[in-house]
């Protein structure tokens, strides 16, 4: 086969790096899902794409591809490859006026009809995407959560779930907790499964949206100084679209108040404005802010391991 590929029914092709696009891929940190998406392929698809040293793919996919990844065509066609441009059949030498002239007229019938089908594709892509609710609506999800707390202790965790639309669309958040990780209550009531995976189902909401839970880390003295949370959300829309929490992901366990940021046994006034402004507003959580005003009134404290209480030191 020559370097460009022939054009297969009127549609052109080219071929692509497959390794160009995974590097590109990968340096910019996107999913195989993401331009699945902006493709309009599967995710095996981009797989196999990615797999091969040089696939042959129609050029409108190349376009679309290029463009979520950011780069031009030419940057993800493969050593040596140009866009192959459409061409009409080749007529043998040998065949009489009259015949070229009937192979001719046949060839231009059917660009005719492409180019009709085509117009008629785009027109219902068209119709189809500007009907209300088809729109894609961009989510957002970031933890809230302390960067440290006491073994045994209970510490809060907030998500903000947020859309770039007033649009509604169901969701489902999951958030996978670490070893050790005890749940005393979630707002709104996820499911919590035994492998430590929270769920929670919006089947209707829109705008920003708040999930938090309390819990514990009940965890052996002198074992892992620091655990870790992930999660993701996943948004049913037009095609699938999952997305990963952002924000803090890590608890250190030191034996200091999680309200205690710069950790110096000392919460001062915009410690406390911070607890009311990410906590706070979480009603039925169940957050001990009586406890933090209290360390804020006094002058410090101080953390008692053996009756694991902090002292307020006045």
């Amino acid at each position: 086969m020559t370097e460009q590929e022939p054009v297969k029914s009127g549609i052109a092709m080219v071929r692509i790096s497959g390794a160009r696009v995974r590097r590109l891929r990968e340096e910019q940190e996107l999913t195989q899902l993401y331009l699945a998406t902006g493709v309009g392929v599967t995710t095996e698809t981009i797989s196999r794409w990615e797999r091969k040293k040089a696939p042959t793919i129609k050029k409108e996919n190349g376009l679309k591809l290029a463009e979520a990844l950011g780069v031009s065509l030419e940057e993800i066609l493969a050593p040596m490859e140009q866009p192959v441009q459409e061409r009409d059949e080749a007529v043998p030498s040998t065949v009489a006026e009259p015949t070229t002239s009937v192979f001719t007229a046949a060839g231009f019938g059917k660009k005719m009809i492409w180019a009709a089908a085509l117009l008629l594709a785009v027109s219902f892509l068209l119709f189809f995407f500007s009907r209300p609710g088809n729109e894609v609506i961009h989510f957002s999800a970031r933890r809230i959560m302390p960067a440290h707390t006491v073994v045994g202790r209970p510490f809060p965790v907030v998500i903000e779930v947020a859309s770039g639309s007033g649009k509604s669309s169901s969701l489902l958040l999951k958030e996978q907790l670490p070893t050790g990780c005890r749940i005393l209550k979630t707002v709104p009531k996820a499911t919590v499964a035994e492998n430590k995976l929270l769920k929670w189902i919006d089947k209707n909401g829109s705008g920003e949206r708040i999930f938090a839970y309390l819990a514990i880390l009940d965890l052996e003295p002198g074992g892992e100084d620091s655990v870790t949370f992930t999660g993701s959300l996943l948004i049913r829309q037009i095609s699938r679209s999952e997305i990963q929490v952002n924000g803090r992901n890590r608890i250190r366990l030191l034996d200091v108040h999680w309200a205690d940021s710069d950790r110096n046994n000392i919460i001062d006034d915009e410690e406390l404005l911070g607890v009311y402004d990410d906590f706070g507003r979480v009603n039925g959580l169940g957050v001990d802010v009586e406890e933090v005003e209290s360390i804020w009134m006094g002058s410090g404290y101080r953390w008692d391991a053996e009756k694991n209480v902090f002292e307020i030191i006045p």
